[in-house]
């Protein structure tokens, strides 16, 4: 009776176990992306089977260009010409554009697989080389994120939480958040980080995020070549009660039983 009673206690305390939630990482330099392609879907998630992230680029998509870093791929591309302050050049997704007017831009969108049927939350993810460079003769551009949203699982807006760095500024709140470039960044090498803004959507469980990349109104009217680099998207999907929890109820009334009936044994 002791080896019954001892069994019983040990399934239900398997039973009790929740799968603690992982990290998730989009990681560009594990991944492919065919250079110009404006989407890809990827299975990064071995807990969930299929795809688990889809990154779409839309928008004024025929102002993308092909970056200017030999061997020059058609943008969206993953280079390794950004550094971000990281020690050394790092992968990431670039686009360059060379607008005709500020009104035109891109937006990119990532959506997270259906599966995740309560959400990912700890989102979050760095751009590159956010500046901007006025400089008379040269290169003639502001670089502007804005539209800076997350859709939770029940369909709401959610704001974003942005870090900016010494070659970026940022505006506005809540869901009309504006980051623009402010001084000329370096691509690479020392002072490579101080254009980087990091972008967050702490615990909040949501499904998808979008940010639409353009040039601000303190470039001249038709702004010249600029680009930016998406780094790794980290994410957590929402843990999700374990299938084992249905039996806990039947474990305990099961020990409550052979509890009772050891009492009885006994006497």
């Amino acid at each position: 009776m002791g080896f019954l009673r001892r069994l019983f206690l040990t399934s239900c305390t398997f039973a009790l176990l929740v799968s603690a939630a992982h990290a998730i990482t989009l990681d560009w330099s594990t991944v492919p992306w065919t250079a110009g392609s404006l989407a890809n879907s990827y299975d990064i998630d071995p807990a969930k089977p299929g795809n688990d992230i889809t990154v779409t680029v839309s928008g004024n998509t025929a102002q993308l260009q092909p970056e200017v870093v030999p061997p020059n791929p058609m943008t969206p591309a993953i280079t390794t010409d950004l550094q971000g302050g990281q020690a050394n050049p790092v992968s990431s997704l670039c686009l360059a554009v060379n607008f005709t007017n500020q009104s035109q831009a891109v937006t990119v969108t990532v959506d997270f697989s259906s599966l995740y049927s309560l959400g990912v939350q700890n989102v979050s993810f760095t751009l590159f080389d956010v500046d901007f460079d006025n400089a008379a003769g040269s290169s003639t551009y502001q670089d502007q994120l804005r539209n800076i949203v997350a859709t939770g699982v029940d369909g709401s807006q959610v704001a974003a939480t942005i870090t900016t760095s010494g070659n970026n500024t940022l505006s506005g709140s809540g869901l009309t958040q504006i980051v623009d470039g402010i001084a000329s960044g370096a691509d690479t090498g020392a002072g490579s980080g101080n254009s980087n803004v990091t972008i967050s959507f702490g615990t909040n469980a949501i499904k998808s995020f979008t940010f639409t990349y353009g040039s601000g109104s303190g470039t001249v009217a038709d702004p010249t070549y600029q680009h930016v680099g998406i780094y790794d998207v980290n994410f957590t999907a929402v843990p999700e009660m374990n299938p084992a929890w249905s039996a806990v109820g039947s474990c305990l009334v099961a020990a409550v039983l052979i509890l009772r009936h050891s009492a009885k044994f006994r006497k």
